[in-house]
Order: structure tokens, then C-alpha cells, then sequence
């Protein structure tokens, strides 16, 4: 019966992993020390997710740049972080993006960024 378990294991496993969208941050300090940041995972639907990790690498980015370290990624500082206003005199939630791009009213970037946004705390 064992033999029947690995298999399933293996295979749910693999399905984990292709459902996971991640992302680290690579930069290079003042001194010449390469390092790692902002590692970042989503796992909900990889059209959305890509967006999401995309903008927390993209955050951090600027964060470490600021901060007078070089980017390896020099892309990610020129992406556009904009998120686009809530309706009305509404605040970004998750329930209320997930809303919006239910109805077709957000595109899948602009709800990768707006979770992303919401999940680092930008407000």
C-alpha cells in the first residue's frame, strides 16, 4: 500500500509548487556584498499572483535603492506601482478588489498590485 502513497505525494507536491508564484529580491550593497530581500510567495491564481509578487519586488526595489543599495533587476525600478482608485469614497480592501475583478472592472494586474498593495501596508 505504501507504494501507492508515494506517488500521490509526489504528485501533490508538484501541484503545490506549480500553483505558487514567487519572487526574491537580488542587490548589491555599497561594499560589493550581493544579497537577497523581500523573498514573496502567492499562491491563489498565477495570472494574479505574477502581478502581486511583481509589485512587492518592485516596492522593494525602490526601497533598497533608497537605501544606496544597486538593484540587479534595474527593470523592477521602473515599473509604474499605481493602483487605480477605489470606487467612490471607498477605501481598498481585499473584499472589495476581489468584488471589482469579479465584475470584470479590474484586470489582472491591477488586482495583483492592489492585493500586493494591501498586504505591505501602503495606505
Amino acid at each position: 500500500m505504501s507504494v501507492y502513497v508515494k506517488p500521490a505525494i509526489w504528485l501533490t507536491a508538484a501541484l503545490c509548487l506549480t500553483a505558487c508564484t514567487t519572487g526574491r529580491l537580488e542587490y548589491v550593497t555599497p561594499e560589493g556584498e550581493r544579497k537577497f530581500a523581500c523573498e514573496t510567495t502567492y499562491t491563489w491564481q498565477p495570472s494574479v499572483d505574477k502581478y502581486a509578487v511583481e509589485y512587492v519586488l518592485g516596492y522593494c526595489a525602490r526601497k533598497a535603492e533608497e537605501q544606496g543599495h544597486k538593484v540587479v533587476d534595474q527593470a523592477l525600478l521602473s515599473l509604474d506601482l499605481a493602483i487605480p482608485p477605489p470606487p467612490g469614497d471607498q477605501a481598498w480592501t481585499r473584499e472589495l478588489a476581489k468584488r471589482q475583478y469579479r465584475r470584470g472592472l479590474l484586470t489582472d494586474k491591477e488586482y495583483g498590485y492592489i492585493i500586493a498593495y494591501l498586504d505591505i501596508g501602503r495606505d
